[in-house]
């Protein structure tokens, strides 16, 4: 039995689709094509010519790497490949020029997920509760809403003073439904800034972020850079009013916004949030994983210096047992 990887083509449909993962509805079967295109990397597992594992990763404004879509078939399960597989994606990801950050999700309770990328090294960021909402009634005081900020500049002057200002408490940023990642430039293009919509509150000192999202469900996407959205006048009518627009197009949407356990805490008893199952975000920059690497190398290497040594001061006791042993024999003759 051999063991090889490759990364995966829309043609290799069918061997995904014989693959027993032991899920009812895989979302993967609807948009496989999708996923070895366009920004997309997948990559298998064979034993022989049999698929037995897969996972990939998404580019994110370039240089982000999201690991995920791990997939085994369950009869070929106990063997490590999990592990495997998820090491050959990182590496492939931490080959990619562009590439300066790699992460994972994972649900708080995935517990095996978790395993692996401790394996694998890829540390724990932060925990958010992915907060929605169909109302905002029980939140709202009948406050005046926040003004709308529609000059690009001023939106780019407002992200740089919280999420890319280094001595600013949130540094992590809500870039997609279910993909957050460390503040950087790349993430704020012009396209996303105009994507975004902006407020700011009447005398200036906060502002809030909105934009349109379709995660199966459409979401309006709430981003608000600080931890006291609860004492904030007019903050919610100014969302709630995004929300109706949005609702009177499609009635199911939904208000999402990323919360901490610590945020959640500050809620009212009232509040009208579901939290589904919060989300663990792992992952590092490229240039610590390089340097993590290179430790783990060095150590190797003196790890097998120690050794060796060893091996040779063994050796050289050996002698000096035997010449004390001839020098005794001698003594004894004389």
């Amino acid at each position: 039995m051999s063991v090889s990887f490759r990364q995966l083509t829309a043609d290799d449909f069918d061997l995904y689709k014989n693959m027993e993962t032991g899920l009812e509805d895989d979302y993967m079967l609807k948009v496989f094509d999708r996923l070895t295109t366009k920004g997309n990397a997948l990559f298998g597992l064979f034993e022989d010519e049999t698929l037995v594992a897969v996972a990939g990763y998404t580019l994110f404004a370039g240089e982000f790497a999201m690991l995920g879509r791990l997939r085994s078939d369950k009869r070929h399960r106990q063997n490590g490949y999990g592990t495997k597989i998820t090491e050959y994606i990182l590496n492939a990801a931490r080959q990619t020029p562009s590439v300066k950050w790699i992460g994972a999700n994972t649900e708080l309770h995935n517990k095996p997920a978790q395993k692996v990328l401790e394996k694998i090294g890829l540390p724990h960021v932060i925990t958010f509760y992915a907060a929605q909402a169909s109302t905002l009634t029980p939140l709202m005081t009948g406050d005046t809403e926040w003004t709308i900020v529609d000059d690009r500049h001023e939106k780019r002057q407002w992200i740089e003073e919280t999420y890319l200002n280094p001595s600013f408490e949130k540094s992590v940023f809500p870039y997609e439904a279910y993909y957050p990642f460390p503040a950087r430039p790349s993430l704020f293009s012009d396209e996303k800034l105009d994507e975004m919509d902006c407020y700011i509150n009447s005398d200036g000192t906060r502002v809030l972020f909105m934009w349109r999202e379709v995660k199966g469900t459409e979401y309006l996407h709430v981003v608000y850079p600080w931890a006291d959205f609860n004492e904030q006048p007019g903050l919610f009518e100014t969302v709630d009013r995004s929300l109706q627009m949005l609702k009177a197009e499609n009635p199911e949407a939904l208000v999402w916004m990323d919360l901490t356990q610590e945020e959640t805490d500050t809620l009212p008893a009232d509040h009208p949030f579901d939290f589904p199952s919060p989300w663990m975000l792992h992952g590092m920059f490229k240039k610590e994983a390089d340097s993590i690497e290179e430790a783990n190398q060095m150590m190797d290497e003196l790890e097998k210096e120690l050794s060796d040594l060893n091996d040779l001061l063994d050796k050289n006791q050996d002698r000096l047992n035997t010449l004390s042993e001839q020098t005794n024999d001698l003594d004894s003759k004389i």
